[in-house]
């Protein structure tokens, strides 16, 4: 029995340390047109324990959304704590555990032209990938984002209606976009050791189903990820009662990528956790530790800017270990 919200809880908000929170909010605001909800100072005993920090330690929290949507959302935390360190390093191109952002655009070429005039890396120029008929051929880029946290566009160009990529088109045109032409976060990536744990992970504790399973292995495709030419790369999006806060889970399958996750803990700056609400957290947090996940912070009372006054506790995610928030739904 799966514990997420009827349906399957899709990914709701994606938390992100920062270095500079000014920076930040250019390219999430100004950039990708979310707006702030909320900008508060995060702080406390409750804090301190939800992040495992010192009782002194605080951040400012600010919660990013875009529309009315309940999913995809940003949470960006400036700690004032010693000893923040990049979690992704060394600009790694693949790494276990939490990896990029990914948002949608209806002018992939316009908007990377105007953001590598930013200054902002590019790996490749947009690629269109061949997927099966059922799924469709989208056109991707990717990214270096601020604080050292990919980010991938993704235009749907390619695919007839009946497919995967042709209905994520219709939801897009019925549902729109941010003033600057983005939609929120649509799927996160996750590159997992383990691809069965982690499709049993997603299906089984928190609902959600597959809707692309495919492997990535042409020169192409390498060339947008940059990873050597010989690299196969297994994906599997997972989605739950929304097309927006899919998560993407790469599973490598002839080479072995950087281990991020002992560095991705708060206060290190990059992609820190997923949240993903459900109705009970205890139950999800019996049924991750069923599947060998562990409790990092236990279920307890926490005032989440953004969310308000609520019921949460992380996990490690049994398919990587990185860090994954439950919080629970008020009836």
């Amino acid at each position: 029995m799966a514990h997420g919200l009827p349906g399957g809880s899709p990914l709701s908000v994606a938390t992100i340390s920062v270095s500079d929170m000014n920076r930040s909010l250019d390219f999430y605001c100004r950039r990708i047109g979310m707006t702030v909800r909320s900008d508060a100072t995060w702080s406390g005993p409750a804090f301190a324990r939800h992040w495992h920090l010192a009782g002194n330690a605080s951040a400012r929290a600010v919660f990013l959304a875009a529309a009315t949507h309940a999913v995809g959302r940003v949470l960006l935390l400036q700690f004032d704590a010693t000893g923040r360190a990049p979690i992704r390093q060394d600009a790694v191109r693949r790494g276990y555990g939490l990896w990029n952002l990914n948002f949608y655009t209806h002018d992939i070429v316009g908007a990377s032209k105007e953001l590598a005039g930013l200054g902002y890396r590019f790996w490749s120029e947009p690629t269109a990938h061949n997927f099966s008929p059922e799924v469709g051929s989208p056109v991707e880029v990717m990214f270096d984002g601020p604080d050292e946290v990919p980010i991938n566009l993704v235009e749907l160009r390619g695919g007839g209606p009946g497919s995967q990529i042709g209905g994520m088109r219709t939801f897009l045109q019925q549902h729109g976009t941010t003033k600057t032409g983005f939609t929120p976060v649509v799927t996160s990536s996750h590159c997992v050791r383990s691809r069965e744990k982690g499709i049993a992970f997603y299906r089984d504790v928190l609902g959600m189903h597959v809707v692309i399973d495919e492997e990535m292995n042409s020169p192409a495709a390498n060339h947008f990820l940059n990873i050597p030419a010989s690299s196969r790369t297994h994906v599997t999006f997972v989605e739950g009662n929304h097309m927006f806060g899919k998560v993407a889970m790469s599973w490598p399958v002839n080479y072995t990528p950087v281990d991020l996750v002992p560095r991705a803990i708060a206060p290190n700056v990059g992609y820190l956790s997923q949240t993903f609400l459900v109705p009970d957290v205890a139950a999800t947090i019996a049924a991750t530790q069923e599947q060998g996940g562990q409790v990092y912070t236990p279920r307890h009372d926490v005032d989440i800017p953004g969310l308000g006054a609520v019921t949460a506790a992380i996990v490690r995610n049994p398919a990587s270990g990185a860090l994954t928030e439950f919080v629970e739904t008020k009836a």
